[in-house]
C-alpha cells in the first residue's frame, strides 16, 4: 500500500465518524484530504441560469402629503421590492435617486426592473424620506403588478401610497410607467 492510499482510507474512516470522527485524533487527515481535493478540482462551476423578465421603468413626479424634516419638506425616494410567497419583502429590485427638499418630487428617472419569471406577480412600491444622520422615514407603500404587463403593453399609473395603519388617506403619490422589453 502506498502512503496516500493509507491516508485516504483513514480519512474516509474519519469522515464516516470512526476513529473519533472529524474532531478526533485523526481529524486532521479529513481536513487535509478535503484541502487536496479542492485544489485538484479547479474547474469553474457553471452558473445557475435563471429566466428573468426585464422591464423598462420610468419614475415621473410624485407628492408627499406631510413634511418629514424640520424645514417643512422631505427628501423623497422610491424603492420597489419583489414579494416572496408569504407576501413579505424579498429583494429590492429598484431604488430611485433622492429628490432634495421638496413635497412635490420630480424624479424623471429611467431604469430597469429585472424580475425572476414566475416569482413576482406583484411588487411593493415604497416611498421614503432620506435622512443623513438618522434612519430614513417611511412615507407609504402600495402594491403594483408589473407581471400583468405583456410585450408591447405598458403599466402606467399614478400610484397612491398609504401608511401602514391608515389605508383611507394617501400619504403620497408616485407616477410610474413600466414597459416590458
Amino acid at each position: 500500500m502506498s502512503g496516500d492510499l493509507y491516508l485516504d482510507m483513514l480519512a474516509t474512516q474519519v469522515n464516516q465518524g470512526n476513529m473519533g470522527g472529524k474532531g478526533g485524533p485523526f481529524g486532521y487527515l479529513w481536513k487535509e484530504k478535503n484541502r487536496k481535493d479542492k485544489k485538484k478540482d479547479k474547474t469553474p462551476k457553471p452558473k445557475k441560469q435563471e429566466d428573468y423578465t426585464v422591464c423598462d421603468i420610468h419614475i415621473g413626479s410624485g407628492s408627499v402629503r406631510d413634511a418629514k424634516d424640520s424645514n417643512g419638506l422631505a427628501d423623497p425616494f422610491v424603492m420597489i421590492w419583489s414579494v416572496n410567497i408569504e407576501g413579505d419583502h424579498d429583494k429590492c429590485i429598484y431604488k430611485s435617486k433622492v429628490c432634495k427638499e421638496t413635497l412635490t418630487p420630480n424624479w424623471n428617472e429611467d431604469g430597469e426592473l429585472k424580475m425572476k419569471n414566475g416569482s413576482y406577480r406583484e411588487c411593493i412600491l415604497e416611498l421614503w424620506d432620506h435622512d443623513t444622520f438618522t434612519a430614513n422615514d417611511f412615507i407609504g407603500r402600495a402594491l403594483i403588478f408589473p407581471s400583468s404587463v405583456t410585450f408591447g403593453m405598458e403599466y402606467k399609473e399614478n400610484v397612491k401610497v398609504f401608511d401602514k395603519d391608515d389605508k383611507t388617506n394617501p400619504t403620497g403619490t408616485v407616477e410610474i410607467n413600466i414597459k416590458r422589453k
